[in-house]
């Protein structure tokens, strides 16, 4: 195997600083189970697997763990290895047989006379926060990728870009939707900052920024996405002009949730960098 590439080993040694602060912290372990594998590293990257597997059965994340753990089958002859992936097989067999037993308790229920039309709304709150947590998981993941790209591109110090990811690490996803932006993080404790962060990626991006301040929110643009989307995201429908719709947003370095955006709402999209308070002040008037 060549050198390593020096950016991967850089790369390395942030994550595991950042599991020694953060333990179980799932990107970090998502990250080095792929960077130890590139270098080579087989028995750190057998010892992430195993972590990850833990971390994964603890979000309840049965379909990722199944995957990991299939991963780790290709070292049966270590114990602690072997030992991760019978804890997934029966955390996951438990709960098929619960879904089962569930879907048996609905059926009986079905039949009874007294069953109350309230009963059904449990379901329906069940996928949302399964949404819920979906979106705030690849939004943490965004976040903490334009984190390290503040770091690469040096638009702040180490030091600061570390605060930064020790809060969106620290932070659990929970079923209420919350705000999920490095800019936001950053305003909080280096507001001195935010405008020279700002400045940085639209030149990098290229996006505009936008007095967000001096519009009016239309209804029917923010209408367009589903409202946790938007708290979690940092993405705000505000305008439509003719079929075409203006969106503010906190990451205009993140192409991914430009081309994502565009895919809910269904029409050409116009992005805007707005200031993170001022984003927050006016989702908040949407009641």
């Amino acid at each position: 195997m060549g050198n390593p590439d020096p950016k991967v080993n850089e790369a390395i040694e942030f994550f595991e600083r950042m599991l020694q602060t953060m333990p179980g912290d799932r990107t970090s372990l998502e990250f080095l189970s792929v960077a130890y594998e590139q270098t080579g590293q087989e028995e750190k990257r057998r010892d992430c697997l195993i972590q990850l597997v833990d971390t994964l059965l603890r979000e309840k994340d049965y379909d990722n763990a199944q995957s990991i753990a299939e991963r780790l089958t290709a070292f049966k002859d270590v114990p602690a290895a072997r030992a991760a992936v019978e804890r997934v097989a029966e955390l996951v067999q438990g709960q098929i047989l619960k879904t089962e037993f569930r879907r048996e308790v609905q059926g009986l229920g079905s039949t009874r006379a007294d069953t109350s039309p309230g009963d059904v709304s449990a379901p329906v709150f069940q996928e949302t926060s399964v949404e819920v947590h979906a979106v705030s998981r690849s939004a943490s993941a965004a976040e903490m990728d334009l984190v390290w790209l503040w770091k690469e591109n040096e638009y702040l110090p180490k030091e600061i870009c570390m605060d930064v990811l020790h809060v969106l690490t620290e932070r659990p996803v929970t079923d209420t939707p919350m705000l999920i932006s490095a800019l936001a993080l950053l305003d909080e404790q280096h507001p001195e900052l935010t405008e020279r962060v700002m400045e940085s990626m639209q030149r990098a991006s290229e996006v505009p920024p936008l007095p967000l301040e001096l519009f009016d929110v239309q209804p029917a643009a923010a209408g367009l996405l589903a409202r946790a989307f938007i708290q979690v995201k940092g993405v705000l429908p505000f305008a439509l002009l003719g079929d075409e719709v203006l969106v503010a947003f906190l990451n205009p370095l993140n192409s991914d949730l430009q081309n994502e955006v565009s895919a809910r709402i269904g029409k050409p999209c116009h992005f805007f960098l707005a200031h993170p308070q001022v984003w927050q002040r006016t989702v908040e008037k949407l009641g």
